[in-house]
């Protein structure tokens, strides 16, 4: 596991199941709960004594002493609104979700346009995630859950977006401020965001399953968006051991990580897909397996037919390592930030939509100033696609191949342009590859790879 109070930035995780994807405790594929609640989720239904709804510092009140019903017919949005504005001007504490349906106004919980519901200090709890459910009632018109501050959490709650498309983005659950949860929470049949993050430090997005109904890619969606907040991006975020079925993740901001996510059927741009400067810097995308990426409209490519790759990163510096994409239509890996580390790594019967792809890509955008350049792979491994490794162009240079198997592809093993590494590596990089061949997370076979290098 990872641990909360970690947050500073690391490229390592101490658990040795950090690397290897699991689903979240307790819950099935398709994000239903497979076991009975742990104790803090039956918070909400052990307070069915319904409250007084008036709350207290640290306290918790019940939706339904503000006069929700939860029949699913009712409409619950003030009584929402309510019960919420009185933890949050009580200082913060505990705002719990009984078992039932709870319709929500199209405009969402929420006072004024974007105005957010879920302040500093407030936790806003469902009894377990299948249970207490919030449908919205009509095409979205604003976010469905607005949260913003510090210190606040949204947990054990379903989110039925109802397959709306609304004409403009709305997140499911918008998210805003420093130290915030999004965790065990089922967001179902988004139309276009499902967990947004604007900027922020140290906050998490865990645990989660959000799912995409509608095939395809128009519009194109996320199922995981993290952005920036007026032009401040994120820093310490963490978007671990999350479910993403239809659409994907899009990730930005410095010292991130992204770790132990599952996404299937992305239809749109990239299973994971993370921004490269200067909005992105450092990125850690570990453990995450993306498959059956899917082809159709991309926005990016001026509306044009597009494959869907597995794993598309921009960042310098970035470790990218024990990952795995499959069976996706484009490409498994395309990497383009500077100075990256690619580890461990497994890509293979990818390039189904198209000839040509490779399980590993080096990238270069010249108009960006931003390639693959001055990168290592090492100890991936890389089979039944057109190339195991693949260049995008020339201009690439100093990129350094070490036991990597790039030997079982169908046209060959290596494409390239570069004429390799030729420099010595950077005495930062070289760290990192010393704390990785000791680190038991990576796999044995790279550890012994990275080894060998260094001794030499």
């Amino acid at each position: 596991m990872i641990e909360e109070a970690h947050l500073q930035p690391s490229f390592l995780i101490g658990a040795a199941s950090l690397l290897l994807f699991q689903l979240p405790s307790g819950y099935s594929q398709d994000g239903r709960e497979s076991v009975g609640p742990a104790a803090s989720e039956q918070t909400a239904n052990d307070a069915g004594a319904v409250r007084s709804p008036i709350a207290e510092n640290g306290g918790q009140v019940n939706v339904k002493a503000f006069g929700a019903v939860g029949d699913g017919v009712t409409n619950d949005t003030a009584a929402f609104i309510a019960a919420l504005k009185s933890v949050a001007e009580a200082g913060g504490g505990k705002c719990l979700v009984p078992e039932g349906t709870y319709l929500i106004s199209a405009s969402g919980i929420s006072t004024g346009r974007h105005r957010p519901s879920v302040l500093s200090g407030v936790h806003l709890v469902g009894a377990r995630r299948e249970a207490s459910i919030l449908k919205i009632a009509g095409m979205p018109t604003d976010h469905f859950l607005p949260c913003e501050g510090d210190n606040w959490s949204v947990e054990n709650l379903t989110l039925d977006l109802g397959d709306y498309t609304p004409p403009v983005g709305r997140a499911a659950i918008a998210c805003k401020g420093n130290n915030w949860r999004v965790s065990n929470c089922r967001v179902l049949k988004i139309g276009r965001s499902g967990i947004a993050a604007f900027g922020g430090s140290n906050w998490s997005i865990e645990g989660n399953y959000v799912g995409r109904t509608v095939p395809g890619a128009r519009p194109p969606t996320c199922a995981i968006l993290v952005t920036a907040n007026a032009g401040v991006w994120s820093s310490n975020g963490r978007v671990i051991n999350n479910i993403c079925e239809g659409a994907g993740i899009t990730f930005s901001g410095s010292d991130g990580m992204v770790a132990r996510n599952r996404i299937n059927r992305s239809g749109s741009g990239t299973g994971i897909f993370v921004q490269g400067s200067p909005s992105t810097h450092a990125a850690n995308i570990i453990g995450n397996i993306c498959t059956g990426g899917t082809s159709g409209y991309d926005a990016a490519q001026g509306g044009r037919w597009w494959s869907v790759s597995g794993f598309e990163t921009w960042a310098a510096d970035s470790v990218i390592c024990n990952n795995t994409a499959h069976d996706n239509d484009g490409g498994g890996f395309a990497i383009g930030g500077q100075n990256s580390i690619v580890i461990g790594n497994k890509a293979y019967n990818n390039g189904r939509g198209r000839p040509g792809y490779a399980g590993f890509n080096a990238r270069i955008n010249p108009a960006r100033g931003t390639s693959a350049s001055h990168s290592i792979f090492i100890g991936n491994s890389s089979y039944d696609q057109d190339y195991g490794y693949k260049e995008q162009a020339s201009g690439l240079s100093d990129i350094k191949q070490i036991g990597n198997d790039y030997n079982r592809n169908r046209k060959g093993a290596a494409k390239s342009f570069s004429a390799g590494g030729q420099m010595p590596i950077s005495p930062e990089m070289k760290s990192k590859l010393k704390a990785l061949a000791d680190d038991g997370d990576v796999p044995d076979s790279a550890r012994h790879v990275v080894r060998e290098y260094l001794s030499r």
